[in-house]
């Protein structure tokens, strides 16, 4: 299951950098209904918007599908289908710390909570009219730090580079850099680079303040996503309902932490009848990374639990802590 959803994260990130380009900065004006999927499928962009000017788009209605899978099977959405949660999941997997640091950080936090006082004050302002909810989405949070920070920083040093290149023209033995170079800055600037130069007021400000969270992330894992994000906390407030639970086998936990250790929203699987459903987004590092097999995911029925995630088989060693946090 890590590696599904690994390879959904991957997917929705390029889906995301190529919608963005198509339709942004390249001279594409649309790409046709992929044009405007992620803002449509954002259910924080659906209740803000409808709770400030009392309307919406058709198109936003998909996100009561996100909503409604959020409801049954938890917030799934947060592991394998946010973009920039998993641009900040990859920047954690290089934070700092020993091991014991990392375990102790990567448990439940009691300010955890403040995303969803956060999120409140942000309902609140958009039934005052007031749509800031905007700001901190992380859908449009990315997409305005992709356009007006990042982007327009690549491609102003992309050009210096290749320009550098072009009137340099050095050589590595008898072969000209050039002869490379320059097809390469070709297929950028018919697929990359921006037609014209752009520059945007206020981008270096955004661009800071993106470095600050990412910084954030470097400390304790997934800083942002526990903390801060206000659509993580709509969809943890939805996903209480949810019918997947996990199981820790008390008998078989050795309390090694590992499960702490890769856990992306904190949520204390390693604690038995106190895992947070709420601030799981269904990551399944947990279960990955249990060299004792003592943690599965079970679907909670009407009367009976059937195991939809089963554990692991113990290992016979312990497994060694791995670069890797995804």
């Amino acid at each position: 299951m890590v590696n599904i959803r690994r390879a959904s994260q991957v997917f929705f990130l390029c889906l995301f950098m190529v919608i963005f380009l198509r339709t942004t900065l390249v001279g594409e004006n649309s790409t046709g209904p992929l044009a405007t999927f992620f803002m449509e499928i954002d259910p924080l962009v659906l209740i803000s918007t409808f709770l400030a000017s009392h309307s919406i788009m058709p198109g936003m209605l998909l996100a009561l599908i996100v909503i409604g899978l959020t409801l049954l099977l938890g917030r799934f959405f947060c592991s394998w289908v946010c973009p920039l949660g998993t641009i900040f999941n990859a920047i954690s997997a290089f934070r700092g710390g020993n091991l014991a640091e990392k375990i102790r950080t990567g448990s439940w936090n009691r300010w955890q909570k403040s995303k969803y006082l956060f999120l409140i004050g942000l309902l609140v302002a958009a039934i005052a009219g007031l749509q800031v909810a905007g700001v901190f989405d992380p859908i449009p949070l990315l997409y305005r730090t992709m356009a007006t920070s990042i982007y327009p920083a690549f491609a102003w040093g992309a050009d210096q580079l290749f320009t550098w290149l072009y009137l340099a023209d050095p050589g590595i033995g008898p072969i000209r850099v050039t002869l490379v170079s320059e097809p390469i800055y070709s297929l950028l600037r018919a697929y990359v680079l921006p037609i014209e130069p752009v520059a945007y007021d206020g981008g270096v400000l955004i661009g800071l303040f993106f470095v600050l969270l990412a910084v954030l992330a470097l400390i304790r894992f997934r800083f942002w996503c526990r903390f801060i994000c206000p659509l993580g906390a709509l969809l943890g407030a939805c996903a209480k309902t949810s019918r997947i639970e996990l199981r820790n086998n008390p008998e078989a936990c050795d309390n090694c932490n590992l499960c702490v250790l890769y856990c992306h929203g904190g949520c204390d699987p390693h604690l038995t009848g106190k895992w947070k459903k709420q601030e799981c987004s269904l990551c399944f590092n947990c279960r990955h990374q249990c060299p004792s097999g003592a943690i599965s995911f079970e679907w909670k029925g009407l009367s009976t639990s059937k195991q939809i995630v089963p554990p692991l088989p113990p290992r016979r060693e312990k497994k060694e802590v791995a670069k890797d946090n995804g």
